[in-house]
């Protein structure tokens, strides 16, 4: 796997997983429906009971989630090597915010106070140094 192949995978993991820490968010703060604590068991009719399919819902999510944390758990070690290896700081800065935090070209320039096309030139030289 290439420098940009990795730092793409981890990128798009990142915000995959904070998306499904929105969904379920939404669904639960614990993960469960709302509601889903003093939910009785035996009223449950089958999967067809909102109930039952919102917490078939939840559980899928945490599924998927604890999956996406260990493919980045996996990929983090390489990735950190690779930021390691950046020896300007506002270029490791631009990787750092763009592909480790999920930031977009606009958030990594306002932060950096460039303009985001100056953001995009130190990503791109980079990249095709690499």
């Amino acid at each position: 796997m290439t420098k940009k192949e990795l730092l793409n995978t981890y990128r798009t993991s990142v915000i995959e997983l904070e998306e499904l820490r929105r969904q379920l968010m939404r669904v639960g703060t614990d993960g469960r429906p709302a509601g889903a604590r003093s939910l009785q068991m035996d009223s449950i009719r089958g999967t067809n009971d909102p109930a039952a399919a919102a917490m078939q819902l939840a559980d899928g999510l945490e599924e998927m989630l604890r999956r996406k944390e260990e493919e980045l758990a996996e990929l983090a070690e390489q990735v950190d090597a690779l930021l390691r290896s950046i020896r300007d700081f506002r270029t490791y800065l631009v990787i750092h915010h763009y592909y480790v935090l999920g930031h977009t070209d606009e958030q990594v320039a306002r932060t950096l106070a460039v303009s985001r096309v100056r953001a995009l030139q130190l990503r791109q030289h980079y990249l095709d140094a690499a």
